[in-house]
């Protein structure tokens, strides 16, 4: 499996980030795990010349507090560094109403959507999808 330079996990609930590095550090899937609490955060992170936080893959909750996986998703692929960079961004959720269906299927900037928890197996899927 490639290994990746940086995952950056978006979810407001702390157990579940921690959850999916542990899963992402027995794989080896990268050397580098960024989370963020809210998409404010994340975009915070990855906006800031300070950081040079550049993830070939985002794994994004929806349902945060400040803001949300949407939101973010509008204001992040606006910026240089997405456009430069293109990281695959995975939607997580743990259950999706109709109108979030149709909002992740019409968005072109969506690569995927996935339902939580993060496996193994999920991940070794994803891996085959976007990079063999």
């Amino acid at each position: 499996m490639k290994k990746l330079n940086c995952i950056l996990l978006i979810d407001d609930d702390e157990s579940t980030n921690r959850f999916h590095e542990i899963i992402i550090k027995q794989i080896n899937l990268t050397d580098t795990v960024v989370k963020a609490k809210n998409g404010k955060g994340a975009l915070d992170v990855l906006t800031n010349p300070k950081n040079s936080i550049e993830p070939d893959l985002i794994f994004l909750d929806l349902n945060m507090p400040v803001m949300d996986g949407f939101r973010f998703i509008e204001l992040y692929t606006g910026t240089k560094n997405f456009k430069e960079k293109r990281p695959k961004i995975v939607v997580l959720s743990t259950s999706l109403i109709d109108e979030e269906k149709e909002k992740i299927e019409s968005n072109d900037e969506i690569d995927m959507f996935l339902n939580k928890p993060l496996t193994k197996k999920r991940i070794a899927n994803l891996m085959t999808n976007f990079w063999q």
